[in-house]
């Protein structure tokens, strides 16, 4: 790129008042986004060669292949080579926008029309820019001559179209098909792109400038700033230059190869002049995070041309800064209660502030949260806003007051309408409904959810208005609702009995004490004084009336009233006790006087009792069930109250009396009845039941208990139409030759299945003796049971396991069955031991056979007729290797097996003795142990080794052992070699050892002449020198048998002792001499001492 490059005068001119006049407004405020104020302002990044350094795409490059190429310079052509691959014959695309002087120019330069460079082909040169800038202008500096015909594009946006900037052509018509030295008049659309020849001449045929000005003919220029269309058509992100025809002299049509190669586009310089668009908010570009080029925007602007707002800057529209004004993006107003806000132009219309805010927190709401949420409130404004959370179903409006109070519908109540009043339920749309509960089965009212009412224990129903299963007679007084089924336990379902009135069974004593006795704590009777309409308790207990007493169960559940009278109030009782007894249950209550609303003041003194007698009365102990209870009253034996509890002690005179006793009962009544006893049950009965109260078992059923009364339950009566059972025993009495509780076994001696009920059930037995048999169910067949002994059968026809015989005589004549002899060899336990009509044994047992099983199997022996042995019959068990025939082939009674030759033992499992080595099939052979060696001709049995007499040794005890000589009868005698002396502890055969150096003697127990022994080591050693030469000079040679005597010669230490010969007498002393002499010479030469001593022999 050149440093400095000559354009011409008048389009510099244009281009710079174009543009002087674009930033004069706002050149003083490119540095800073901010004045010294730090009041936002108009600011741009610096003006620039935008194209400087950046890499340009081209299409085609000379060089790829390399070729020549030559240069016009008016007549003549010089020619040069292009080469890719040489860094100094290179011309690549790089080369458009690197810097460069006039003078050492570098230039990109494409294929020449030699190798097919010419419209319509073109070569396209590209450059990237990396985000959106604003181009003032382009220039093109062509190192040849300008083409005739190329264009300028440009896209706004990556992947973006190619949009038209400019066109350059001396045939704008036919390229392009614009009209040449077009302009746009005011009003018409401005982003058009023209067509001109003023650049396209051929020459100068190098050095020719282009440049194009963006806003050059564009009416709007001078009012850049309000005109959106031209900031758009200045804005590029990409710039493309199509060369499309080259200029030429026309000599191209005579195909000369020199001419065709000095044709081809050739571009020195390619700049580009333009800032980053910023659109006034900010002064630099910077690179981003991606490495990609973007704005450094100012006035709270966003993206990578500051195009939008930062996301809390919205509460005016963006719009690019100006001279006149900054536009700076304003911060939303959502008092504290939200980071997000979105613009909204109907809101910024109609109130001049755009900024909706959004997420607001603290459940406000309102474009800037300034006021709550729909049905929330708060009670101060800096206080967040909580929900009303009125029910939907229980307030007229979601909305609650400023203290978060909701308006309820009727029946609703709460806070917040959320739950019914009392009395009402089932929150829903319409509010509450009212409760419509039995007043006779619930309690309290309704569950304010549902309008489920709260059941008595024994009622069941939405309304609890009916008796639960098991249960009747629905009354307000009844604590559980309904009262239990007694029906002796016997059905669950029963009902209100319409056939019983009400009574009331009552002792008024008017007339006598109506069978009432008192009893002391002892269980004395006492006669009771009855006074006109009293009884006198001077006793402690009154025992209780006849008609109180028996059938009271109509009583269940009803009161019992007694009422006392005395002269004062002192003298009543003021509690007491009664008691119930019934079917083997005792029930007690302590009582305490009920107070009488309207006493009649010119009546004595009285105190009313009341008990209700029923389950749940509390007063009662123990605690009794439903049916426990019913139970007891169904038999009440006795009926007691206790006055125990008088303040006073009893006498005589001070008393007070029972004046009325009342128990509530019903009776049966013929006549339809207005008001019945609702508490008398009429119960469904199950089958086999009957009675009012199931208290009867139905014709054909009886007690599943005999004898167990109306609780026990009914069950069909089992005779088996045999006969009639008692409804209460269930005992049959049985026909048809029937027997049993229910008639289901035949008598003895008939067979038959009772069970049938037809009165040929049972027949006679077909059996000897009129004896027992049975029927089997499922051939029909007739079996006795009960067969003499010995006799079994259908019909006892034939003899039973272990016995033999006819006794049938089925085959002849009439034999009786006796026990089978099998000698004991039988289990007698098992089935078809032996014969049954001829008594041959069938089953031996022990390894016997025969038809008594009396002798012992092949292959065993043994007595099979003993009676006393464990093991009667034992295996044979002959050895494989020893016997001549089968190994189970033995003599019966002993055993013996049939041996190989020279073999013995019973099993023919060893050898004889004197043999050895058994073989299969051949037996055993003889030893072969010396006769001189051995003890004895016996050897062992396997390997054949001789018992060896002393000091011999081996297998035939033929040789001396180790150490011993002499073979003989006698054995070997021992060497007994001096182990010290001798090389060998082997002798020779005379008896000699062989010695070793210095040992001599037939053990080699002694040292040889001239050695001596030494006591330390146990060795025989050579004697010292001195010795040698006295041995020497005497002469002897040791082989001499002449008669000698011993002289020694030692060290007088004791550490050696040599012997020399004997010297005849006469030559004694003067061979002594000699030997002195010669060892005292021999000492004061050795430096040792020797002295010399005869020992004369005996």
């Amino acid at each position: 790129m050149d440093a400095l490059y000559v354009v011409n005068p008048s389009l510099l001119t244009l281009v710079l008042s174009l543009h002087l006049h674009f930033y004069l407004l706002v050149g003083a405020a490119m540095d800073s986004c901010y004045d010294e104020g730090g009041i936002p302002s108009h600011c741009m990044p610096k003006f620039e060669n935008i194209a400087f350094n950046r890499t340009v795409e081209a299409s085609n490059v000379c060089g790829s292949t390399p070729e020549d190429y030559c240069m016009q310079t008016g007549s003549t052509r010089s020619c040069h080579y292009c080469d890719a691959s040489d860094p100094e014959l290179s011309h690549n695309a790089s080369l458009l926008t690197d810097f460069h002087r006039n003078e050492e120019p570098t230039w990109w330069q494409s294929q020449s029309m030699f190798y097919g460079i010419q419209y319509p082909k073109s070569v396209n040169l590209t450059l990237h820019l990396g985000k959106a800038f604003e181009i003032t202008y382009i220039r093109l500096k062509f190192y040849t001559s300008r083409p005739e015909s190329f264009a300028i594009y440009k896209r706004t946006e990556e992947g973006g179209p190619w949009l038209p900037y400019q066109y350059y052509s001396a045939s704008c018509k036919k390229t392009y098909g614009k009209d040449a030295k077009g302009f746009i008049r005011p009003g018409e659309e401005e982003k058009t792109a023209l067509c001109t020849d003023e650049f396209s001449d051929i020459s100068p045929l190098t050095g020719g400038n282009v440049a194009f000005s963006t806003l050059e003919g564009r009416p709007s220029a001078y009012n850049f700033d309000q005109s959106l269309f031209l900031q758009e058509w200045v804005t590029a992100t990409d710039l493309l230059i199509s060369l499309d025809r080259l200029n030429t002299f026309g000599d191209e049509f005579f195909k000369d190869a020199k001419v065709l190669r000095s044709y081809f586009y050739a571009i020195s310089d390619f700049s580009v002049g333009g800032r980053c668009k910023c659109n006034g908010h900010a002064s630099e570009c910077v690179e981003g995070e991606r490495g990609d080029l973007v704005c450094a925007c100012q006035h709270h602007t966003v993206g990578a041309d500051c195009q939008k707002c930062h996301p809390f800057y919205q509460d005016r529209p963006w719009a690019r800064a100006t001279g006149d004004s900054a536009n700076e993006c304003l911060k939303c107003n959502c008092n504290g209660r939200s980071d997000q806000c979105i613009f909204d132009m109907e809101q910024y219309r109609s109130t001049g502030s755009g900024g909706r805010c959004v997420d607001c927190r603290d459940n406000t709401d309102g474009p800037h949260c300034e006021h709550c949420k729909a049905n929330h409130y708060r009670v101060a404004t800096e206080d967040p806003c909580l929900p009303c959370n009125c029910n939907i179903n229980g307030s007229v409006s979601l909305q609650c007051n400023a203290e978060g109070r909701c308006v309820c519908r009727p029946g609703v109540t709460g806070a917040k309408c959320n739950m019914c009043q009392d009395g009402f339920h089932s929150l829903g749309p319409s509010g509450c409904r009212p409760c419509e509960c039995h007043h006779s089965g619930s309690v309290g009212e309704c569950s304010p959810l549902d309008g489920q009412c709260f059941c008595k224990r024994n009622v069941e129903g939405h309304r609890c208005g009916r008796c639960k299963p098991g249960f009747f007679n629905l009354q307000l007084q009844n604590p559980a609702g309904c009262q239990p089924c007694f029906c002796f336990g016997h059905s669950l379902a029963c009902s209100s009995s319409n056939h019983y009135t009400p009574v009331n069974i009552t002792s008024d004593f008017i007339e006598g004490i109506d069978r009432w006795v008192g009893e002391f704590f002892g269980g004395e009777e006492y006669i009771l004084q009855w006074k006109e309409g009293e009884v006198y308790l001077l006793p402690l207990t009154e025992e209780d009336s006849d008609k109180f007493l028996g059938h009271q169960i109509y009583s269940y559940g009803q009161p019992l009233h007694i009422t006392f009278t005395s002269e004062t109030n002192d003298l009543l009782p003021n509690s007491l006790t009664v008691i119930l007894e019934g079917s083997g249950m005792t029930l007690s209550a302590d009582l305490f006087p009920k107070p009488i609303l309207h006493p009649d003041p010119s009546n004595s003194p009285m105190q009313h009792f009341i008990v209700r007698l029923h389950e749940y009365e509390t007063s009662f102990k123990p605690r009794l069930s439903a049916f426990e209870l019913q139970h007891l009253l169904y038999n009440l034996t006795a009926l007691k109250i206790n006055s125990l509890h008088s303040p006073f002690p009893p006498s005589s005179s001070d008393t007070s009396q029972l004046a009325r006793v009342t128990l509530a009962s019903a009776s049966i009544s013929s006549r339809p009845l207005s008001l019945p006893a609702a508490w008398v049950e009429q119960c469904s009965c199950p089958l086999g039941f009957s009675g009012q109260f199931c208290e009867g078992c139905a014709p054909g059923f009886t007690r599943q208990e005999p004898g167990g009364g109306p609780l026990s339950a009914c069950v069909p009566c089992k005779c088996h139409q045999h006969g009639i059972c008692d409804p209460e025993t269930g005992m049959c009495e049985c026909s048809h030759f029937t027997t049993g509780m229910t008639c289901e076994h035949c008598l003895p001696g008939y067979y038959g299945n009772a069970l049938i009920g037809t009165p040929g059930d049972c027949q006679p037995c077909p059996c000897p003796d009129r004896s027992s048999c049975v029927q089997i169910a499922e051939t029909g067949q007739v079996v006795c049971t009960n067969c003499p002994a010995g006799q079994t059968g259908m019909r006892c026809q034939t003899c039973e396991d272990g016995y033999y015989g006819d006794p049938m005589g089925q085959s002849g004549t009439v034999r009786p069955c006796v026990r089978c002899n099998c000698n004991g060899n039988v289990d007698f336990n098992a089935v078809g031991i032996c014969d049954h009509f001829t008594g041959r044994c069938l089953k031996c047992m022990g390894h016997t056979e025969g038809d008594h099983c009396q002798r012992c199997q092949r292959g065993f022996y043994g007595n099979a007729l003993e009676q006393t042995s464990g093991q009667k019959c034992k295996p044979c068990s002959c050895s494989s290797a020893g016997t001549s025939g089968h190994v189970n082939e033995c003599h019966p009674q002993t055993g013996s097996c049939h041996c190989l030759s020279h073999v013995t033992g019973r099993d023919c499992s060893y050898c004889e003795v004197g043999f050895f080595n058994l073989q299969p099939g051949y037996g055993c052979e003889r030893c072969k142990c010396s006769p001189i060696g051995s003890t004895s001709q016996a050897c062992h049995p396997f390997t054949g080794e001789c018992v060896c007499r002393p000091g011999v040794e081996g297998t035939l005890c033929d040789s001396c052992r180790l150490g011993f000589f002499g073979f003989s009868s006698r054995g070997c005698r021992a060497c007994n070699c001096d182990p010290m002396g001798s090389v060998s502890m082997q002798c020779h055969g005379n008896g000699t050892c062989q010695c070793r150096q210095g040992f001599v003697g037939y053990k080699c127990d002694k040292c040889e002449v001239n050695y001596f022994h030494n006591r330390a080591n146990h060795q025989c050693e050579e004697c010292p020198v001195c010795y040698s030469l006295v041995k020497k000079q005497v002469g002897w040679s040791g082989q001499e048998s002449v008669q000698r005597e011993n002289a020694v010669i030692g060290d007088g230490k004791g550490g050696e002792r040599c012997f020399v010969p004997m010297i005849p007498p006469t030559n004694n002393r003067q061979i002594s001499n000699k030997l002195l002499h010669l060892c005292r010479n021999y000492a004061l030469e050795n430096d040792t001492s020797y002295f010399l001593f005869w020992l004369q022999t005996p």
